[in-house]
């Protein structure tokens, strides 16, 4: 909890006009005695609940009356923070009335710190307005399918789904018990000034270079393999960072080329021109330039299923399945394939059906009009 006074923590909940309201007979004169404890320090006691942030009832001694009972009950459900005082609490009073806090306390001449006391447990019974989940900051950039974090988001969901007050944050503390990834020994800290519950959680010791190598597609067990794999990272990244635009461009025109960069570049020997009575240098220099063009290629195919009626049950089945779940129906199994193979096998088959001479001739003609500043093509197809 914060270490502000359990007064400001209150006044600070209730946005400033923090009333409580006594509930019982003689509620009058015992928020009287509960102003005059408080002194000034800014919460008001009034005779009943109507226009109150929270509420205290105030019993006579056992056993506990009906009419108390139903009071009790009609408070928490207009949603009222409600607490129960006693100048002696009879056995199995708590029990009566399940999580609302039980205090023994004279009413009529309250203690300031009992006072004090209820008012926390008044604090933990106002609404949980957030929690908070922290990480550590490298957890932050794993993607969500992670095993670590998908872990850690399917316990929170399953264990805020039940809190609904801040002394239901308890709840937290075990949050990550018998987890694989995560240590359960989670930092709690509650802030019921302002309905906020904070958790800090702990990955597991030797989680990182897991965690890594799950994200990395490869083993990473120590500094040195970390090492090995920053550095073909690094050089994967930078041939990439060649191509990058050129392949977004080519995904959305259909064209992409990428200019010819200096360390790619072969310089020839300066030569001496004349044109007449003029003199010059011709500089020539040669870098390979790629063009990355985007090819649209359709494939389909049309398995024999048998006779009619299988036929016609099988074709149902299948576009039924693609009317509920599309990408599901793609993985139906057919002859013991997918049928997201068998189409995939048929786009590769095209894709790979040019001819090497055919690519050869295109990729002349590229270099050509590229060289030679013509753009004027003639296509035959054969």
């Amino acid at each position: 909890m914060q270490s502000q006074s359990v007064y400001k923590s209150f006044a600070q909940r209730c946005g400033g006009g923090a009333r409580v309201g006594v509930v019982c007979p003689s509620g009058e004169l015992f928020a009287r005695a509960f102003n005059e404890a408080c002194g000034e320090e800014g919460i008001e006691f009034c005779d009943g609940a109507a226009t109150c942030n929270a509420a205290v009832l105030v019993l006579s001694g056992p056993p506990v009356g009906e009419d108390a009972a139903n009071s009790l009950a009609a408070l928490v459900a207009r949603g009222l923070p409600c607490a129960v005082l006693c100048k002696q609490l009879p056995d199995g009073l708590q029990s009566d009335f399940g999580s609302v806090p039980c205090m023994a306390i004279d009413p009529a001449s309250p203690d300031k710190n009992r006072l004090e006391e209820e008012l926390s447990a008044l604090l933990m019974q106002f609404p949980v307005e957030r929690i908070d989940i922290a990480v550590p900051a490298w957890v932050r950039s794993l993607p969500a399918e992670n095993s670590a974090v998908a872990e850690l988001t399917e316990r929170v969901r399953a264990c805020v789904k039940d809190i609904e007050k801040m002394c239901d944050c308890t709840r937290l503390s075990s949050l990550l018990s018998g987890s694989k990834n995560w240590r359960q020994d989670v930092e709690l800290e509650l802030f019921p000034h302002s309905g906020r519950a904070r958790v800090t959680a702990k990955i597991c010791d030797g989680a990182f270079f897991n965690m890594l190598s799950e994200t990395a597609g490869e083993s990473i067990t120590d500094e040195s393999s970390l090492m090995t794999f920053a550095v073909s990272a690094a050089q994967a990244r930078a041939e990439y960072g060649k191509i990058k635009d050129a392949l977004e461009c080519a995904r959305e025109t259909g064209y992409g080329i990428v200019v010819p960069s200096d360390c790619d570049m072969t310089l020839e020997k300066p030569a001496v021109v004349k044109q007449g009575q003029n003199v010059g240098i011709r500089l020539k220099a040669a870098a390979p330039s790629y063009h990355i063009i985007k090819v649209d290629v359709c494939g389909e195919v049309s398995p024999m299923l048998g006779n009619t009626a299988r036929s016609e049950e099988m074709v149902n089945e299948i576009i039924g399945g693609f009317d509920s779940d599309p990408q599901g129906m793609w993985n139906t199994n057919l002859f013991g394939r997918s049928l997201r193979s068998m189409v995939q096998e048929g786009l590769n088959g095209k894709t790979d059906g040019m001819q090497q001479d055919t690519r050869i001739k295109l990729r002349k003609a590229l270099t050509r009009m590229v060289n030679e500043g013509k753009g004027g093509v003639i296509c035959i197809l054969l």
